[in-house]
């Protein structure tokens, strides 16, 4: 008796009540073997990363003064044809007001240029179109007059005199005001040029 008793305690009612005459199966052995299954020994992919360049510090290199294109010397060259006429005029003028003419024209190409924001650009270039032209002021207004007028009447000492006279015209004189009137009214040519220099120690 206890061994029919031993004997059902080891039967699955479950597993056996599929088949009468084989052998039990025990419940959920599949699920049990996946369970029990070692997992995969091979490693995930990695995501491909992407090489950065490295971040490289160049020196900065100052570039060269290169000299004017035939279009950029073509274009100074017509831009300093009027003050070189007006020089002409004022040199076969004996009046006393005939350097103004002179003036004038120099003035409004420099101010011209000063609004283009290429003066000293364009100074620079028509300096290095002159032969065997001297060491100067990177000063616009001085460099149009040496290469406009003549280098033996308008000497050294003239042109700082008159490029501080336009200078300080181009900072104090009216927009509407002509450079003549605006000079004559401030005492003349020296009296103008005195008074930059005043304020500006040059």
């Amino acid at each position: 008796m206890e061994d029919t008793i031993k004997q059902i305690e080891l039967i699955d009612p479950v597993a056996s009540a599929g088949s009468v005459d084989g052998p039990p199966i025990q419940a959920n052995q599949p699920a049990q073997r996946k369970i029990l299954r070692p997992l995969s020994q091979q490693p995930l992919a990695k995501k491909p990363t992407i090489p950065t360049r490295p971040l490289v510090r160049r020196p900065l290199v100052k570039k060269p003064i290169t000299k004017p294109t035939p279009k950029a010397i073509a274009d100074i060259e017509g831009d300093l044809g009027e003050p070189k006429k007006a020089w002409e005029r004022y040199r076969s003028t004996n009046g006393r007001d005939a350097v103004y003419f002179y003036l004038e024209a120099v003035f409004a190409v420099v101010t011209r240029w000063q609004q283009l924001n290429c003066a000293m650009k364009n100074s620079r270039a028509a300096l290095r179109l002159q032969h065997d032209a001297p060491q100067m002021k990177p000063e616009p207004f001085g460099i149009v007059i040496y290469c406009t007028a003549d280098v033996e009447i308008a000497d050294a000492k003239t042109r700082s005199k008159w490029s501080r006279v336009l200078r300080y015209a181009r900072k104090e004189k009216p927009a509407n005001q002509r450079l003549t009137d605006f000079i004559k009214s401030n005492g003349g040519i020296n009296a103008c040029a005195a008074q930059f220099a005043r304020k500006s120690g040059d």
